[in-house]
């Protein structure tokens, strides 16, 4: 069985929910045979340092990395990390990094080796809204997929980190711009299920 990691995020913006800590909690419950949990605080300092520490002491075959991604439709499988910080909104903490690269000489971009098209046409076949993103933003999470990534380089881990984003829930629209999109939780759950399924066929 494969070894795996799944990461969420706690709420952030004012938001009061965020569906990647519910998925994170189902998971918790009902898939604690399958994959290892983590939530993260949407720190640009402390969230990838959540995960570096948990790495430092365990091997994972694969690391999932939820966040939300608000004005999306699909579920987003983020293939690449950009070496770039670009947000007009400070994180949980209060912090608001300058824009600029992430790590000074490092590499401008870094792509996930986790198979996202074979995913995405499994999940295409199911009818499952999904799609492969080339930007995973400008703030913690690109951050933290990028530190991820570039620890696991620098460190000659094998392991194949991907970050999905997932819509805004129905509840959380609400109070929204009418035609703001969201998705079902019961559909995240379905995505995320195959996703899993998928990880379980990855040849070692």
């Amino acid at each position: 069985m494969r070894k795996i990691l799944v990461t969420g995020f706690e709420p952030f913006l004012n938001e009061k929910i965020n569906p990647s800590k519910i998925l994170l909690d189902w998971l918790k419950r009902d898939f604690a045979h399958q994959a290892e949990t983590l939530l993260l605080p949407v720190s640009f300092t402390e969230a990838h340092k959540h995960i570096k520490s948990n790495l430092q002491h365990n091997s994972y075959d694969v690391i999932l990395m939820l966040g939300q991604a608000g004005g999306r439709n699909k579920v987003s499988l983020e293939r690449v990390a950009l070496n770039w910080i670009e947000t007009e909104h400070p994180d949980e903490e209060g912090y608001k990094p300058s824009r600029g690269v992430i790590e000074e000489g490092a590499a401008s971009a870094l792509f996930t080796s986790a198979p996202v098209t074979t995913w995405k046409e499994a999940l295409i076949q199911k009818d499952l809204p999904v799609e492969i993103s080339l930007s995973a933003g400008g703030y913690v999470c690109n951050y933290t997929y990028y530190q991820v990534l570039q620890w696991l380089k620098t460190n000659g881990k094998a392991s194949a980190a991907c970050f999905i984003h997932v819509p805004y829930l129905k509840e959380q629209v609400a109070d929204k711009t009418p035609g703001t999109p969201y998705m079902e939780l019961e559909t995240m759950k379905e995505v995320l299920t195959e996703i899993l399924s998928q990880v379980a066929a990855i040849p070692k």
